[in-house]
């Protein structure tokens, strides 16, 4: 939809060879060997990967292990680690078959992803109980089934090749004419039918209304990498 395909790195065939470097974390073998074959969105020259959803920035586990694996980052522990990617509030009572999804400051979103069979809501362990019972919880198969269904419905609008806005989220960061104009954009271009989407010309119209109309969010906005140019 706005990603380039660059943004998506693939695992190689033995698994990414620094995830043991996060082992200071205190995650199960499988969560290890989870992180070991996942694909990851590239982290750019900023430090940061592309959101995925809305303002929310996921980890890039392999390239953190590479970072922690350094002598230069000998600091980070897996406390740290932690901090940024699960509450801050129930790390204490976090399981260790639990690893965090998304990673960054304390403005992103956070989603965490557990490989232990779901319990009944009367039967969580009590040591459990905090962290399942504080956030909302999908399985897996219904949670991808979510997230893309924002991205089909606009309810999450990419704007640029890295940034993605909320249409139910309020204030100054996220203003209802812009969010509109590029809805419209989207939709005049195929979207949701991926066989008539045509992603190419809606990115560069997208670009153009932000340059022209939204002129403050067009120099806020990330395009360096889109390989975009403007459509003539």
């Amino acid at each position: 939809m706005y990603l380039n395909d660059t943004e998506i790195v693939e695992p190689p065939a033995a698994g990414w060879s620094h995830i043991d470097h996060l082992r200071c974390m205190g995650k199960t073998d499988e969560v290890y060997e989870l992180l070991r074959r996942l694909p990851y969105l590239r982290v750019s020259r900023t430090g940061e990967t592309p959101e995925a959803a809305a303002r929310c920035h996921f980890a890039n586990w392999a390239q953190i292990a590479q970072y922690a694996s350094s002598t230069s980052s000998s600091g980070y522990d897996g406390d740290g680690h932690r901090i940024c990617s699960e509450p801050p509030e129930l790390i204490d009572t976090t399981p260790p078959c639990v690893i965090g999804l998304t990673y960054g400051g304390r403005d992103n979103p956070l989603l965490l992803a557990g490989h232990r069979a779901g319990h009944r809501a009367l039967d969580i362990p009590e040591d459990e109980a905090d962290w399942r019972r504080a956030h909302p919880a999908w399985s897996v198969p219904d949670f991808f089934d979510l997230l893309p269904g924002q991205f089909q419905n606009l309810n999450f609008v990419p704007i640029g090749s890295r940034e993605v806005f909320e249409i139910h989220a309020r204030g100054p960061g996220n203003p209802p004419a812009l969010l509109a104009a590029v809805q419209d954009i989207y939709r005049r271009h195929g979207w949701p039918e991926l066989a008539n989407f045509r992603k190419r010309e809606c990115l560069r119209a997208v670009r153009r209304t932000l340059r022209e109309e939204f002129p403050f969010f067009f120099r806020e906005v990330s395009w360096e990498e889109d390989g975009e140019g403007d459509e003539e």
